[in-house]
């Protein structure tokens, strides 16, 4: 099929006219191409979030909330640890000062 653009026109002046069928032609391809580039970004998105999803859910270790999890346990411990410590060290220091009040006076 050719499109036929251009007419030539009096004094060799070319005017640019497009048909009802060129128009419907032009719509057609346009509308064709941006759904196809629609139904692309639809299915990278979808593999995409296919690929979160399947991140967020628990398989036995190897997942982020798997990892989040552990962290998490981890660093309830530290604080317990850490808490236990502060407590140790608070009672060394009440135990020197009691020793150094003893021994100064």
């Amino acid at each position: 099929m050719c499109f036929n653009f251009f007419k030539p026109f009096k004094n060799n002046v070319i005017i640019r006219y497009m048909s009802i069928l060129n128009w419907t032609e032009l719509i057609i391809s346009v509308l064709t191409i941006v759904a196809l580039i629609a139904g692309g970004i639809k299915w990278l998105v979808k593999h995409y979030f296919e690929e979160i999803r399947s991140e967020l859910k628990p398989n036995s270790g190897s997942s982020l909330k798997d990892q989040v999890t552990r962290l998490e346990q981890k660093t309830k411990e530290a604080e317990s640890l850490r808490k236990d410590m502060n407590k140790k060290l608070d009672h060394m220091y009440e135990i020197l000062l009691d020793y150094i009040s003893k021994n100064s006076r």
